[in-house]
C-alpha cells in the first residue's frame, strides 16, 4: 500500500471519527443539529403511522379491545350519572382542545385551549396539561412548559391570565381556593412553590416554598427527602445543567371532612407527588412538619389523592414495565394494595395520567399516552369509556378527565360562536 493511500485512508478515519464524536457530543447536549435530526425523524414516523406531522409522544396504538368509536356506554344502569370534561390533543389543529360531555356522550360544549389569547407571541398549539371545571362553567388551565395559568370562559376567553410564572401539573380544590405548583423555571429547577389562589381573580393567597418552608425547616425534614446537609439546590435550572431531584407533580390538600380519618394529619395538612423519588408526602401546612412519607411500591408516580376510607390513592405509572396501577396505601399502617390486581383491567401511561374515585364506587382512569379515559367498577369491568380517535389505528393524547356530578354545573355552559 502506497504511502498516499495510507494518507488517504486516515484521513477518511479521521473524518469518520470527527463525525461521530461530534454527532455524540451534540447528542450528550441536545443541540441544534441533533434536535433537528431527531425532529425529522419524529415527523416521518408520525405521518407514516397517522397521516400527521405530530411531535413525539402525542399519540399511541389503541388497545384491541378498545372500541373504534370516541364514547361507548358498555353500561348505562351501573355508570355514575353526571357529566364528563375531557381535555384532549386534537391532531387535525396539533393544539389542545376541552370538550364537556352528556352521559351519552354528546359534545354539549367545546373550544380550543389556546396560549396565544393569554400571551403575546404565545404559540396556540402549546402543551396544556390540566383543565378542569369551576362550578360557574368556567375552565381553569395550566400550560406547564410555558409561563401561564389562567381562567377561560366557555369559549376559551380568558377571565383572567397569569403569565409570571410556570403553574403546572396540578390544580385541586382547597377549602378556600385552589392549589398548584409554582415555579420560575421548569426544566429542571428545585425552588418549588405550593400556590393557593382564588379561582375567580387569580390573586395569590398562600405560598409555601419547598426548599426554605418544608426541607431546610429541619435536619428530619431533609433526611425525610433525601437531601444531604450542605446541599446546594438548583434554585434556577437555567444557570447549569438541569437538577430536577424531585419533579413534584400532584399537591392536595385535607379536606375537613376527610380529616377524621387520617388521625396522624390534621385538616389543611398538604399531600404532594414528588415523582423523581417516587414519594408520597403528608406536610403539615402550619409548621412544614413532614409527618409522613412513603417510597414506593408505586414508581413514577402522578395524582395522588386522599380517600375517606383514610387511605391514599395514586396513579402509578411504572414507566417501564408497560401497565400502569391504581395503587392505595394506608399510612396508619404502611400497607399498599393494587386496587384492580386480578381484574384483568389493563392500562398504561408511562408519563402523566389521572384517576377519581366515583360517589357509586367505580373509578375513573385516564391513561393519557393511551389516549383514553375508562370508567370501571370495582371489579375491573369497564362501563364507560372515551377514545381519543385519531384513526383506524391510533389515538391522541387524552391529558385530562374528571367527572362532574349532575348538580355540579349551576347551568351548561355554551359557547354561541
Amino acid at each position: 500500500m502506497s504511502a498516499r493511500t495510507v494518507s488517504i485512508l486516515a484521513a477518511v478515519f479521521l473524518a469518520a471519527a470527527c463525525s461521530y464524536l461530534a454527532g455524540m457530543w451534540t447528542t450528550y447536549k441536545t443541540w441544534w443539529p441533533w434536535e433537528k435530526a431527531t425532529d425529522v425523524q419524529t415527523a416521518w414516523r408520525s405521518w407514516r403511522a397517522t397521516g400527521y406531522f405530530l411531535p413525539g409522544d402525542t399519540y399511541a396504538r389503541r388497545k384491541p379491545d378498545a372500541p373504534d368509536v370516541r364514547h361507548t356506554v358498555h353500561d348505562a344502569a351501573a355508570a355514575a350519572p353526571g357529566l364528563w370534561a375531557i381535555n384532549r390533543y386534537d391532531p387535525p389543529t396539533q393544539g389542545y382542545v376541552f370538550e364537556l360531555l352528556d352521559e351519552t356522550g354528546a359534545i354539549l360544549n367545546s373550544f380550543p385551549i389556546d396560549y396565544g389569547r393569554i400571551r403575546d407571541g404565545g404559540k396556540a398549539s402549546e402543551f396544556a396539561h390540566i383543565a378542569t371545571v369551576l362550578p360557574d362553567g368556567s375552565v381553569l388551565v395550566v400550560w406547564d412548559d410555558a409561563p401561564g395559568m389562567a381562567r377561560l370562559d366557555a369559549c376559551g376567553k380568558p377571565i383572567w391570565a397569569k403569565t409570571d410564572r410556570i403553574y403546572h401539573h396540578s390544580l385541586e380544590r382547597g377549602v378556600d381556593g385552589y392549589w398548584t405548583w409554582a415555579t420560575d423555571n421548569w426544566y429542571g429547577a428545585e425552588d418549588q412553590d405550593m400556590i393557593r389562589f382564588d379561582p375567580m381573580t387569580g390573586e395569590v393567597l398562600e405560598e409555601i416554598n419547598l426548599i426554605d418552608d418544608v426541607i431546610e425547616r429541619s435536619p428530619e425534614n431533609r433526611l425525610k427527602l433525601t437531601i444531604p446537609d450542605g446541599y446546594r439546590y438548583k434554585r434556577d435550572s437555567r444557570s447549569g445543567d438541569q437538577a430536577d431531584v424531585f419533579h413534584p407533580n400532584d399537591l392536595e390538600e385535607l379536606l375537613p371532612g376527610m380529616a377524621a380519618a387520617f388521625p396522624g394529619f390534621e385538616a389543611g395538612d398538604l399531600l404532594v407527588s414528588l415523582r423523581n423519588i417516587d414519594a408520597l408526602a403528608v406536610i403539615g401546612r402550619r409548621t412544614g412538619e413532614v409527618k409522613w412519607i412513603a417510597y414506593g411500591p408505586w414508581r413514577d408516580q402522578h395524582d395522588a389523592d386522599f380517600q375517606p376510607d383514610g387511605t391514599i390513592t395514586v396513579f402509578s405509572n411504572n414507566n417501564d414495565r408497560f401497565h400502569s396501577q391504581i395503587i392505595a396505601v394506608d399510612p396508619k399502617t404502611g400497607l399498599s394494595r393494587d386496587l384492580f390486581a386480578g381484574t384483568g383491567l389493563g392500562f398504561d401511561s408511562f408519563i402523566m395520567g389521572k384517576h377519581q374515585h366515583l360517589p357509586n364506587g367505580n373509578w375513573l382512569i385516564t391513561p393519557t399516552i393511551q389516549g383514553r379515559a375508562i370508567e370501571a367498577t370495582p371489579e375491573g369491568r369497564i362501563v364507560r369509556e372515551y377514545n381519543n380517535i385519531l384513526n383506524g389505528d391510533y389515538n391522541a393524547l387524552v391529558l385530562y378527565a374528571e367527572h362532574l356530578e349532575p348538580d355540579y354545573l349551576a347551568k351548561v355552559p355554551t359557547c354561541a360562536h
